[in-house]
């Protein structure tokens, strides 16, 4: 099924790939389109290796 439309089945269109600001071009997942102020990180602050320490 095609990701832009779920009614229509894939036929190969490719317009799934392509950039958002520059439409003559083929998305290479520059990231440009996403609006990050800064580098996005998660803190981990503790690994459980062990299931039957981990609580929900």
């Amino acid at each position: 099924m095609c990701v832009l439309d779920e009614e229509k089945e894939c036929d190969n269109c490719m317009e799934c790939e392509v950039c958002d600001l520059d439409p003559s071009k083929i998305c290479d997942n520059c990231g440009k389109c996403l609006d990050f102020k800064d580098v996005v990180s998660i803190k981990i602050d503790k690994i459980i290796t062990d299931p039957d320490e981990y609580k929900e």
